[in-house]
């Protein structure tokens, strides 16, 4: 992610159809400045008619302008599932603290979550909690920074504008939790094909426990994203310790 410093300027206007709605983008001369996301619900339609379609509204010079294309691409391919980094320079507005948790908010991979409490550690304040849920909060460029990514301290879903149904509909694209608990099987193969074929361990927010995949604890949590390690060594050293029902 490329994040510029804060520049006024004329903004350009466009949106993409995506199958969780209209998205809307406003980028500056130096990126995108703010996007705008319907509120989704579960029986939204899946594949809009016009799907794919982009449509300019307003203005901003030829920089705007580029960044508002790359955006819209970039988010099209993203829906669609073909993308999982965002490459488009991006200009939010906001205080130092903001942006800097913004910052940490975007290196959190494509698939995986981590809690608030990470991210005030990413960002050199582990007392600021709120704060960073703040933040989260006021992103004005979801999901160029995902803030979707970001769980409560034992794992639940807090705090999406768009709502928490869209919040985990992302999240299960992205293979950070099953789609739902009838699929959780092909969820951990996938996760050990993710893996290079080597199981991982699955750390239990609130628990402080990490379970191999298929344990029947993080089975009843299948709607709780855990923080996926490549191994159990990494998850003994982030502080998580075996799960005594599967031996993690």
């Amino acid at each position: 992610m490329v994040m510029r410093s804060n520049e006024t300027g004329a903004l350009a206007q466009g949106a993409v159809m995506t199958w969780a709605g209209n998205v809307v983008v406003m980028a500056g001369p130096s990126g995108v400045r703010a996007v705008e996301i319907p509120r989704w619900s579960e029986t939204r339609s899946e594949a809009p008619p016009d799907l794919g379609a982009i449509t300019f509204y307003e203005g901003g010079d030829a920089d705007a302008l580029g960044h508002l294309r790359q955006a819209l691409g970039e988010l099209d391919e993203y829906f669609r599932g073909a993308r999982q980094e965002f490459t488009v320079a991006l200009d939010p507005q906001g205080t130092a603290f903001y942006r800097a948790a913004w910052v940490a908010v975007a290196c959190v991979p494509f698939g995986e979550s981590r809690a608030y409490a990470e991210i005030a550690r990413a960002i050199g304040s582990p007392t600021a909690i709120r704060a960073v849920g703040a933040a989260n909060g006021a992103n004005p460029v979801a999901p160029f920074v995902p803030c979707h990514r970001i769980v409560g301290s034992d794992g639940r879903l807090t705090g999406y504008g768009p709502g928490l149904p869209l919040k985990a509909r992302l999240l299960a694209m992205e293979g950070a939790i099953p789609h739902d608990a009838d699929s959780y099987d092909v969820w951990a193969d996938d996760l050990r094909a993710r893996n290079g074929g080597i199981t991982p361990a699955l750390g239990i927010r609130g628990a402080s426990l990490y379970c191999a995949p298929g344990c029947a604890r993080s089975r009843a949590r299948w709607a709780f994203p855990p923080r996926i390690f490549a191994s159990a060594a990494a998850a003994q050293e982030a502080g998580y310790l075996p799960c005594p029902l599967c031996g993690g």
